[in-house]
């Protein structure tokens, strides 16, 4: 079972299938590949839909052939009402028109059944994957709305433009109590300058149009002026409603909201905790103007909040950060709680660490049982809601990373461990082979037996197969150290390694990619290989430029339709020679450099292999 490295809490998933036996197999491996996963199975589509009537469900697997309607209607009866559920089809029955019918009706993945449990751990992987992103959508998309709401002031006129509706945000706007507004004229709140154009251009194009937005200048109850973003609109009834914004606090958090999708980039750069404690610190600091902040990381070894980035000014009003233990303070309390805390004034708060601290206002924010993100200020009532939605939307973005962080360490360990395991199996296979092969070639020299060419046989594949294991773990696991790469210089040098018979090589790439230099030639060398080996004799290669990356193609038998979908799975192979980890080593290694592989039909007929997104280097 994987450990819990990305989204908290349960992940409840529904698995529509006509055959109950293959039900509850998925919702078993499933639940066993992931202890967040919960699986509801149901066997007809009508079932389905009764069960997301009864169930908040996360995500949805659906076979594709079932009496019935099939999974292509099951999806598009979803959408109608939910459509940013994730929705997966896990069929049997696959086509490329199937494929493009569920893509252009919003499906999220398209799995093929295959035999073997491997297939289970991809699907859960992919779900909890789908429903995290899902959440962190849902996430930003009530964080903006709370942003942008909190900052309008609404009001209604009625026909002689008096105020019979005014919500708090427009009262604080001008500075007057709810009472004083409503029933007052609304040349109150603007300068005699203003009266005069409002009633004369503004009102005019209202009533003729329906609508009107522009600048005034709003005159607030202590005498001081700002300029409004104003918006007008007429209602059946003919009143008016008036929808007013400052714009100096509206510039100013349009441009945090910027800057703060600006920070998101480097959260997804950031390859340690550390890293996304700092990125975090520095953007509550610079971006929102809340210099004394700073970030906790909960320890399992010490059971405690561990201070791992804090600001200068921080430290002059507390010191060093301490190290909250179970049950200390404000801290402790959103850490364990999960709810964000927001207080005006903490000097009456029992829960303080500190009592004699000289922080007032205080926001603690958890990181979804990863840490917590503390804004404090030495100021009673510091942070108003817009302030405080826009630290909410920094803490999302750090929780998402340490999630990522976690996710990837997580991934090195398990490749790490792949590797080392690669290497003690090739290691302890390779003496024994070695010894079988030595023992070949002596009883081939002392007697002639028929059976000897099929033992030689056999003992070359399995060292064929060793050396293949060992790059294919290789491929997946190796650091990456990339560089300026001559695109055609390497495929002839690549050309020169690969046993390559009446085959014919030809460069057509121009370009200068960045790439680790060993990685690309192994890519290049085992497509290469392919091409020879399924090809023909005589079969022609072309390696070529496309806009974003290179392609390899050849003029062979092509690749058939139901094998591109499997054509890079590891063990695949249409050749009884063949291993079958070629072109996963191939697909191991776009990975590595983030980068897209697929495969499609030559000019020629042949088979083409496009790798895209990937970087030009320099001249």
């Amino acid at each position: 079972m994987q450990p819990s490295t990305s989204i908290s809490g349960e992940i409840r998933v529904l698995h529509v299938d006509d055959d109950p036996d293959l039900g509850d197999l998925v919702a078993t491996y499933l639940e066993r590949e992931d202890e967040r996963l919960a699986v509801e199975t149901a066997t007809t589509v009508a079932d389905g839909l009764a069960r997301l009537e009864e169930v908040a469900i996360d995500c949805v697997i659906s076979d594709y052939d079932m009496p019935g309607r099939n999974g292509l209607e099951f999806l598009e009866a979803i959408r109608a009402d939910r459509p940013d559920l994730p929705f997966f089809l896990f069929t049997g029955k696959g086509s490329e028109e199937i494929a493009s019918d569920a893509i252009s009706a919003g499906v999220t993945d398209y799995l093929q059944k295959e035999t073997g449990t491997e297939q289970y751990a991809l699907l859960a992987n992919r779900v909890v994957n789908a429903v995290e992103r899902a959440r962190a959508e849902q996430a930003e998309q009530r964080h903006l709305r709370a942003i942008e709401t909190a900052q309008e002031g609404i009001s209604i006129l009625n026909a002689d433009g008096e105020f019979i509706y005014v919500n708090d945000a427009y009262v604080a706007l001008y500075g007057y109590d709810r009472a004083e507004l409503l029933g007052a004229h609304w040349s109150l709140l603007y300068p005699d300058r203003d009266t005069q154009e409002i009633q004369k251009e503004i009102l005019p194009a209202v009533r003729e149009h329906g609508f009107w937005r522009g600048e005034t200048t709003g005159l607030r109850a202590d005498g001081s002026t700002f300029i409004e973003d104003h918006r007008l609109a007429t209602t059946d009834h003919g009143e008016l409603v008036c929808t007013v914004l400052d714009t100096t606090d509206h510039r100013r958090h349009r441009q945090a909201i910027e800057e703060l999708h600006s920070t998101a980039r480097a959260f997804i750069q950031a390859e340690t905790a550390e890293e996304v404690a700092e990125i975090a610190a520095t953007a509550v600091r610079d971006i929102l103007d809340m210099p004394a902040n700073g970030v906790h990381r909960y320890d399992e070894t010490d059971n405690g909040l561990v201070p791992v980035a804090w600001t200068d000014r921080t430290e002059e009003l507390v010191g060093e950060p301490p190290v909250f233990e179970p049950g200390e303070g404000i801290a402790w309390n959103a850490f364990a709680s999960g709810e964000p805390l927001v207080y005006d004034d903490i000097a009456t708060n029992d829960d303080r660490y500190n009592p004699d601290t000289p922080i007032r206002s205080q926001l603690a924010l958890p990181l979804d049982g990863r840490g917590v993100h503390l804004i404090g200020s030495p100021e009673p009532a510091a942070f108003d809601e817009t302030d405080v939605s826009l630290a909410k939307t920094v803490a999302a973005h750090a929780t998402a990373a340490l999630e990522r962080v976690e996710r990837e360490q997580e991934l090195s360990r398990q490749n790490e461990r792949l590797a080392t395991f690669t290497d003690i199996v090739s290691h302890d296979l390779r003496n024994p082979l070695n010894v079988a092969i030595g023992r070949l070639e002596l009883a081939e020299d002392a007697c002639d037996c028929p059976h000897l060419a099929d033992v030689d046989q056999a003992l070359q594949r399995t060292e064929t197969l060793l050396d293949d294991l060992h790059a294919f773990a290789r491929a997946g696991t190796a650091t990456l150290d990339p560089e300026n790469v001559n695109l055609s210089n390497s495929s002839r040098a690549c050309w020169e390694h690969v046993e390559t018979g009446p085959a014919t090589l030809v460069t057509d790439a121009q370009q200068v990619i960045t790439a680790d230099r060993s990685r690309l030639q192994e890519l290049l060398e085992n497509l290469f290989r392919n091409a020879v080996e399924h090809g023909g004799d005589g079969v022609t290669i072309t390696v070529g430029d496309l806009e974003d990356g290179f392609y390899v193609a050849d003029d062979g038998h092509g690749i058939s339709a139901e094998d591109t979908e499997v054509v890079f799975d590891y063990g695949y192979s249409t050749s009884e020679d063949g291993t079958g980890f070629g072109l996963s080593i191939v697909r191991e290694i776009a990975d590595a450099h983030d980068w897209e592989l697929r495969v499609t039909d030559s000019d020629a007929g042949g088979a083409r292999f496009e790798i895209r997104d990937v970087e030009t280097g320099g001249p």
